[in-house]
Formats: C-alpha cells, structure tokens, sequence
C-alpha cells in the first residue's frame, strides 16, 4: 500500500508508528537490528567477488571478527570496480548508480550503486523525514497528496534526484516545477518557473541544500518585486491577474505589511510552510536565516551518495537520529582521527552506537545495509554526540549534529571540496594536510 493510500485509510497513531517508530527505540533494540543487519550484510558481502577481494580468503562468522579483518575503507578502495560499474562483483544487483565529485581522486567522479533494497529503505526514510519535517509535536504530521513542494535539489545522477521520484512512488505531491521539466532547466529557470508555479498554487512544503535553499529564498523576494513592476506609464499589473484573487490579496497585503514595517518582502509574507527540509554540510550556517525569510526552522536530513538517506532531525530540531535500518555505524574519536592524520599508516580505533559519549566528536564510518558495496567506509563527515537521550524528543538513542568535513577536506556550499591531494597536485610545497 502506497503511503498515500494509508494516509486514506489508516489512523494517524498506526502511520507513525510504522515510518517514525525507530524513535521509540532504547539503545539495546537499537543494537538488536543493526547487528541483525549487520551480520546479513557480512554474509552476502563475504561471498561477492568484492568481499573476497578485500577479505583475501579470510571468513569473519561476526561482527568483532569482520571489524578486525576488514580494515577502514576509503573510495580508492573499491574505484577499479565501482568506476566500471563492474555489478556483478557485487552483493546484490545495482539497480541504478548514483554519481558525485571524488575530491583528491584519481578521477573526477565516483559512483555508487544502489540495490533495490536499499532504494526501499531509502524511500521509506524519505516518507519518515517528510512526515518529521511537518510535525510540532510527537505523533503528529500534517501531510496531504495535495500539497506543494518547491523543487531545490540537483537531478540525477546526484542523490537528492533520487528524493522526488522515491517520494512519488509513494504520494502524489506535487513538485514546483515538475521534476521532468526541471532536469533540463538551469537553476536561474527552476527558480523563477518555482516562483510562477508557487504564486498560482500555493507551496506547502520546500526541500534543499542549505546554500541553495538560501539563494532561492532569497531570490524570490527579488522576483515578487520584479512580478508586478509596470513596464510603462500605459501599463497594468497584468502579471497579477494571472493569479487567483486569494493571492493577489495576499500579496497586496504583504506589501502593505512590508512598507509600514520599512522591510522587504519575504517568503513567509506570501507562503505558509508546513514543512522545510535541509539537506547538505552547510546547512547549520543558514537556519537562522532560513528560519526568518520563512517563518519555519529548517529540519536537517542527512543523505549523502555513498551512506544513502541515513539521519534527520525531529520536530525539535536539535540534533539527528541516525536510521537503523539504512547502515552500520562506527565513529572514530576525534584524538584517534588526528593520530590517524598525523601517521597514514594507524588504524584508528572505532566505537559502535552505544559506546559514543555526549559531547564528543566523531568522524563517521558506515557499512552501507541491504546488499550494499561500501564496508567500514569513512564517509569523511565529522558529528558530535549531543545527547543519549533527550527529555523533550522522548527519546533514548544517540543524536549528533553535523560539525565539519574532516580535516584534509576543505568544503564550500557542499559543491566543491578541495583536498590535500589536490592542493598538492597544484602546488607541491603546500604542507602536510589543511586545516
């Protein structure tokens, strides 16, 4: 049943349960299923010519024995065969590749497959953070197959192009502008297409990266001047009649609003949001901008190429949960990760979910679930443990929130990274590593 059909025919206490349920967990549930998904995922990995490759004739029978055995991984380690798509080395069937930038790479990409049980996991935790994304409190959430989301995200073959066709296998909510249309626009297009489509419908729910999600914010304070200027003392407001007479009220009113109070127009002058979601490592630096242009604080997802859709936030927004279900995590303590740094050739020590301690930062590392081909894989992100439990959430599994790149990783907008490698390409008598 599509999760529009059960919002049809199934009460709201059953739908939570089903999608956000994971937040009732304590910890020792929490281990139960990602050791239970673990040690399936050793035992299809373990058997693939991939897990032959890196185990070379090693057979870890648990979880202790496959962290010993497998050292922590990087893209270099699995580029010979992801770069050529070489499936049939792998767990399971890829049923798509996703694609991004590999910095300090030998080449200019990287890829990841996706099976189609990681595609149902994904698409399942994509319905969990829209449901989030729109509730106040626990056990409630305000979506309908009406609404309107404005479309801020990069296609396919990048990640967040996976978020509307997975969203609208399951509900029928409307993208402004239509995904088809979008793909072959440039951003400067889907802005101001959104914007058009937006004033004649409405937009209920938005979904970004951080920086871009920004940029379009503000972008459509310009555009709702730019609307209704006259061309010429003969001139009306025709672009105004395109919309219906609520909006153009309300968007009256809001100038009107905006002149007595000597500021500019803003989103939340002309749209209610139910839901805001934010994706990517610089959303931190504009929630409180995002929050003032809409009148609604942004819920912060974490979804990347390799790990997939893994953490989000609640309707308190203070810090992620990470999904059970989507991978295996390790954390490297932040003193083991500059040793590590320091000495290419240490392993550092990793932690398990229910070893991490508040306050503490950690680089994440992640065996991606369901047939996936990354194991013990540091993602290159770095998280700080905020919490074990939390009063106000009701919750008693560990939430982080997102601090950094590593540091030989230098990020701009979640766009362009620069490595120590690819400094040093450029200019060999740049130092050790970037801070």
């Amino acid at each position: 049943m599509r999760f529009e059909e059960k919002l049809k025919n199934q009460n709201t206490k059953d739908i939570w349960e089903e999608y956000c349920g994971f937040l009732d967990l304590d910890i020792e549930s929490y281990m139960k299923i990602q050791n239970r998904l673990m040690l399936e995922q050793i035992s299809v990995w373990s058997e693939c010519e991939l897990g032959k490759k890196m185990l070379k004739g090693k057979h870890p029978k648990t979880i202790e024995e496959f962290r010993r055995m497998i050292p922590l991984t990087t893209y270099g380690d699995y580029a010979d065969i992801l770069l050529q798509k070489k499936g049939d080395m792998l767990p399971d069937d890829p049923i798509v590749w996703l694609q991004t930038t590999w910095e300090g790479g030998k080449h200019p990409i990287k890829v990841a497959p996706y099976t189609k049980s990681m595609l149902d996991t994904y698409r399942n935790n994509v319905v969990t953070c829209l449901i989030l994304s729109t509730s106040q409190e626990r056990g409630s959430f305000n979506v309908r197959a009406t609404d309107k989301i404005l479309y801020g995200l990069a296609p396919l073959p990048y990640a967040t192009g996976l978020f509307p066709l997975l969203l609208n296998q399951e509900i029928d909510i409307e993208f402004l502008p239509p995904v088809k249309e979008a793909v072959s626009m440039s951003f400067s297009e889907r802005n101001k297409k959104g914007f058009k489509l937006g004033m004649e419908k409405g937009i209920d729910l938005f979904f970004g990266v951080g920086s871009v999600t920004y940029y379009i914010s503000t972008s459509l304070s310009s555009l709702a001047k730019g609307s209704t200027k006259p061309s010429g003392s003969n001139s009306t407001r025709n672009s105004l009649f395109k919309y219906s007479p609520k909006m153009v009220m309300k968007y009256l009113t809001a100038k009107h609003r905006c002149k007595q109070e000597a500021r500019d127009l803003k989103p939340k002058d002309l749209f209610k949001l139910k839901g805001f979601m934010c994706a990517g490592t610089d959303c931190e630096c504009y929630k409180d901008d995002l929050e003032d242009l809409w009148g609604i604080r942004p819920m912060e997802i974490f979804a990347g190429t390799e790990p997939s859709c893994i953490g989000t936030e609640t309707w308190t927004r203070d810090g992620m949960y990470f999904f059970p279900d989507a991978c295996f995590y390790e954390f490297i303590p932040e003193a083991e990760m500059y040793k590590n740094l320091e000495d290419c050739a240490y392993q550092p020590k990793t932690y398990l979910m229910n070893e991490v301690i508040p306050g503490e930062k950690y680089e994440l590392v992640i065996t991606v679930l369901k047939g996936g081909a990354f194991v013990r894989y540091r993602v290159g992100d770095v998280y700080r443990c905020v919490g074990l439990t939390s009063a106000e959430d009701q919750t008693k599994i560990p939430r982080f929130k997102y601090v950094d790149r590593v540091p030989s990783i230098i990020d701009i907008a979640g766009f362009t990274r620069i490595s120590e490698q690819g400094i040093q390409r450029a200019e060999p008598s740049i130092g050790t590593y970037v801070c």
